[in-house]
């Protein structure tokens, strides 16, 4: 039954794609008159521009890009913006901007990108952006008569010296380290929380290195009839990774966890793995689709604080995963999807499989909606401790509880009318 479950979902997740690749490229609306072309003539409105994707300041680029529209309906736009973003190596973040052109002839979409640095300010970062946007719209700004209203400006030298080689003395290297805690004090209860993280990650076009380290505390205390109730939930994770580029599609690697948890009932943890995976789509266009397909399988050493229902206080088992990731992203909207199954192999009957995915689709103009599904089928509780659970030790969220499933789900509907323009800004009170 659970095999069938895995078959269905694959055949669902491909043909999920094979339907996206076929819509890649959509027509274009007929109902817009194209107004773009090799002409003389240019166009007397303004070109309108939807963005959507990465969260911006549409504040400061309404202010700054008076050369463009700015619209909240897809439907009417002559420029449709999909910004997406990954972190690069260094620890900021590279976006990719895609544009979709709709209503100007002679001209095909295209991607540019902007890369922003771990230590810029929010305002250095907004700027960049703005100047990519600008920079990316100049050819559709070129057909409207807002043209003649714009003017450049070199910053540079007059004449540009050859860049020297750069020396790297870290040699790729970045590392990151984090605090953070909260507290929320009542009469009769407290409550407070700390975390530790640490990274150390190497980036190149050939390999990853991926290394972090987390150790969080969460403290309850309750206090009723003089008496006081203590929660104390810790927990340490610890992974080191080392991926391999083979080629456009494929990769391979070596992951290494270790972890503690007392509400797991696991002293330690420790996983060595060997992987690889196959993307359908090459890297290079991950920021607009990826499909991957990825195998993992290793030991496992645990050991547990109590005796696990199964009589063990220690063990040793090989471990086994199939991980299966789908994301789209295009002007209708967006899909992400994975499933995971993952089985013990002294015992197949010990396997947890997830499947979870997020859709994001615009149905008609002003209409979207927005769903989201997780499910679980949870056979892998080895390490539940033996023995009844107190009550005492549920009501403080003390320990893990067994359970054969988990299940999650969102909706939301979008439904937006009226003016189509939103270029004023008014921050009043």
């Amino acid at each position: 039954m659970i095999y069938r479950f895995i078959t269905v979902s694959v055949i669902f997740l491909c043909l999920v794609v094979n339907s996206v690749s076929a819509a890649e490229k959509p027509e274009k609306d007929t109902r817009i008159k194209s107004r773009g072309s090799l002409s003389y003539d240019k166009r007397d409105a303004k070109i309108k521009v939807y963005i959507e994707g990465v969260r911006l300041d549409m504040d400061y680029m309404r202010r700054n890009m008076r050369f463009a529209d700015f619209v909240n309906d897809p439907a009417v736009t002559d420029v449709h913006i999909i910004i997406t973003n990954q972190r690069s190596g260094s620890g900021g973040m590279v976006y990719s901007l895609m544009y979709n052109n709709l209503t100007f002839e002679n001209f095909n979409d295209f991607t540019i990108t902007c890369t922003t640095f771990a230590d810029d300010t929010g305002e250095e970062e907004r700027q960049k952006l703005k100047n990519a946007l600008s920079l990316g719209l100049m050819p559709f700004v070129n057909q409207t008569k807002a043209s003649n209203q714009l003017s450049f400006l070199y910053r540079g030298e007059t004449e540009v010296a050859q860049a020297d080689e750069v020396e790297d003395p870290w040699n790729n290297w970045t590392f990151r380290g984090d605090v953070s805690g909260w507290a929320n004090l009542e009469e009769s209860k407290k409550n407070y929380s700390y975390s530790f993280n640490a990274r150390a990650d190497k980036v190149t076009e050939n390999i990853r290195i991926r290394n972090n380290a987390r150790r969080s505390v969460d403290t309850q205390k309750y206090t009723s009839d003089g008496e006081v109730y203590r929660s104390d939930n810790t927990s340490t994770y610890a992974s080191t990774s080392a991926v391999k580029s083979l080629s456009s599609r494929w990769s391979t690697g070596l992951f290494g966890n270790l972890y503690n948890s007392n509400y797991r009932n696991t002293k330690y943890s420790i996983t060595v793995k060997p992987a690889i995976e196959y993307n359908i789509f090459p890297w290079d266009i991950s920021d607009r689709k990826v499909f991957t397909i990825a195998y993992y399988i290793g030991l496992e050493w645990m050991k547990y604080y109590e005796e696990s229902i199964y009589d063990k206080m220690e063990e040793s088992l090989w471990e086994q995963s199939l991980r299966l990731d789908l994301q789209i992203v295009q002007t209708w909207g967006e899909i992400e999807a994975g499933l995971n199954a993952t089985n013990y192999m002294h015992d197949w009957t010990k396997n947890r499989i997830t499947f979870d995915t997020d859709l994001s689709v615009r149905i008609i103009r002003g209409l979207s909606v927005r769903m989201g599904f997780r499910v679980e089928n949870v056979h892998d509780q080895i390490y539940l401790p033996k023995g009844d659970v107190s009550l005492e030790d549920v009501l403080l969220n003390k320990v893990q509880l067994p359970s054969s499933f988990e299940v999650g789900a969102n909706v939301g509907i979008r439904l937006q009318f009226g003016s189509i323009y939103n270029n004023i800004v008014n921050n009043r009170l």
